[in-house]
């Protein structure tokens, strides 16, 4: 079962890809979720409650693309899962307060979604379905211990 008490924040300045994250989140069983669609609301909505959101997903495109500072929001997410990492400049950093920080390469997808959402909650039921051309993950670095992972999900060939 879902641990419901996760806090979920989707990042996307499109309307309908936010709505698709959040239904798919919905099945696997999360509903204590926030919305931003811009990086403004993102920053708002991170430090209003006073502590940080339990995962962050986004559009590297929202969080990455129109910034001057190359840095993440720092103290807004414990993990976060970035898709469209295409779009993501060099120097670029994902800094999640302690936790796991997945990057997808394309479109986020089911999953995908569910294969993070593994990672962060085991706890819970995930459809175990592998099948040809779905995401798999990558090969990730040691940490220490007040580093974050940093997992990559990459599609199979």
């Amino acid at each position: 079962m879902a641990n419901k008490i996760l806090r979920i924040l989707i990042a996307d300045s499109q309307h309908s890809q936010t709505l698709l994250v959040e239904r798919m989140l919905n099945r696997l069983g999360y509903y204590r979720i926030a919305t931003a669609s811009s990086l403004a609301e993102v920053r708002s909505l991170g430090h209003c409650p006073g502590y940080p959101f339990d995962i962050l997903i986004g559009s590297a495109w929202l969080l990455f693309g129109g910034q001057t500072e190359r840095d993440s929001q720092p103290g807004i997410y414990f993990n976060a899962l970035i898709y469209q990492c295409h779009y993501v400049q060099p120097g670029s950093t994902l800094t999640a307060i302690e936790g796991t920080v997945a990057r997808l390469p394309g479109a986020l997808d089911a999953t995908s979604l569910d294969m993070f959402m593994a990672l962060i909650d085991p706890q819970a039921v995930h459809n175990p379905d592998k099948k040809a051309g779905t995401a798999s993950l990558s090969h990730c670095p040691q940490r220490g211990p007040s580093q974050p992972s940093s997992y990559g999900l990459e599609a199979a060939d």
